[in-house]
């Protein structure tokens, strides 16, 4: 690293790093509050408000009981929602251990001065794996949804396979990168625009990681539509990218 004024350089580069920090899928820093103190503060009366920040179909499907729905690609829409007290302890929770719609949900409260704001620690299957009780406004039927890997995916797209490629990933995460040809509608309006999706043909689900696409293609599939997912996500996808177009290395003379 070169010195450019000494110490100036070292800390501009940390704060480089940090903005950078989102982008590469990292928890952006929010306090945690495990299952077992959110419960014993539940069992107190303690008066706080839980935040699902999943989307509506997943907050139907499942949540802590007494949670408010309020998706965080909506955040900002939704701001009426939140208690005029900036007081109130507000507790943040989404999906999986790895999703960060919670913690990006709660630094933005933060910023609107709320002053006690946590996120649960491991989400909803955290909270499931301690024994705790959820709610489900409207289950979806689970049923059984083949998946495709990034591999052949690729194939079918290069033999013009006629297929529809439906990114539910938020607006930002689909700007950031995506298969092409694929159509965004985010999780969280996907009870709102599925029927402009074609029925004529199969369906292939992208997300993430891979984990809300089942949820997703169980919901697609009681609507009549065929459907099937992206083996991992979209870091699959990107990762088998990068192993195609790495070259073998030359021999040394």
């Amino acid at each position: 690293m070169r010195k450019i004024g000494g110490m100036s350089m070292l800390l501009a580069s940390a704060a480089f790093l940090l903005w950078l920090a989102p982008a590469w899928g990292q928890k952006p820093a929010a306090p945690e509050i495990t299952p077992e103190q959110l419960r014993q503060l539940l069992d107190q009366k303690a008066d706080v408000v839980l935040i699902n920040t999943m989307s509506a179909i997943e907050c139907r499907d499942h949540a802590i009981p007494g949670s408010l729905c309020l998706p965080c690609e909506t955040f900002t829409d939704q701001i009426d929602k939140l208690p005029a007290d900036k007081g109130k302890k507000l507790v943040y929770y989404c999906e999986s251990d790895l999703c960060l719609r919670s913690y990006k949900s709660a630094n933005k409260a933060k910023e609107l001065g709320y002053r006690d704001v946590s996120v649960l620690k491991g989400g909803l299957p955290g909270w499931k794996q301690a024994g705790y009780r959820t709610v489900a406004q409207e289950r979806i039927p689970r049923k059984a949804i083949s998946s495709v890997k990034a591999s052949r995916l690729k194939k079918w797209l290069e033999e013009g396979k006629p297929i529809f490629l439906l990114d539910i990933r938020s607006e930002d995460a689909f700007r950031q990168g995506e298969i092409k040809g694929a159509v965004n509608i985010p999780f969280y309006r996907l009870d709102r625009q599925y029927s402009d999706l074609p029925l004529d043909r199969q369906i292939v689900l992208i997300d993430e990681r891979g984990f809300r696409s089942f949820l997703a293609s169980c919901y697609l599939s009681r609507k009549g539509y065929d459907t099937t997912r992206l083996f991992g996500g979209m870091e699959s996808w990107q990762k088998a990218l990068k192993e195609s177009n790495r070259k073998p290395a030359g021999k040394k003379k």
